[in-house]
């Protein structure tokens, strides 16, 4: 799970329509370069569609040398909820095993927490890797991790 990265504060936009700040597109670059050293791979990445989200995850599918069509915007994940959020990972393809969500605070940290309630706020650009024993992304929510790492900048 990755919150989106630092994005602009300006009037002149929407919350939806904010970009990223330069600042931001660094942040998420490192993180995509830091996690490719690493060798992680996403079989799928679902981002939300505003702006700042969308240009997180395609930046970092660009720094970790991952092809885009792996990527899906749905709008639904910009004014979520926890449960929503759970019924739409609960939808994913039990053939997708490595899933990364981009999102926004409050849900998102609300959901790491579900999981790991020590984590708190996420910051911008922080990423939450959870591994569960589990054969289906069908009932997550009842699922203990059985790894956790978490990444903050700078990465």
């Amino acid at each position: 799970m990755l919150r989106h990265a630092t994005a602009v504060r300006d009037p002149n936009f929407t919350d939806y329509d904010r970009p990223l700040e330069v600042a931001g597109e660094r942040e998420i670059l490192r993180l995509g370069a830091a996690l490719k050293d690493l060798g992680i791979r996403f079989d799928r990445v679902l981002s939300s569609s505003a702006v700042r989200t969308a240009a997180t995850a395609t930046l970092l599918l660009k720094a970790m040398g991952q092809v885009p069509d792996i990527l899906e915007t749905d709008r639904t994940l910009y004014t979520s909820s926890v449960p929503v959020l759970l019924r739409i990972i609960a939808r994913i393809s039990d053939q997708v095993d490595h899933l990364l969500l981009v999102g926004h605070n409050p849900e998102l940290s609300e959901l790491v927490n579900r999981f790991s309630p020590d984590l708190g706020e996420l910051d911008p650009c922080t990423c939450v890797s959870f591994e569960f024993d589990a054969e289906s992304w069908l009932g997550l929510e009842r699922e203990t991790p059985i790894r956790i790492s978490i990444r903050r900048p700078p990465h």
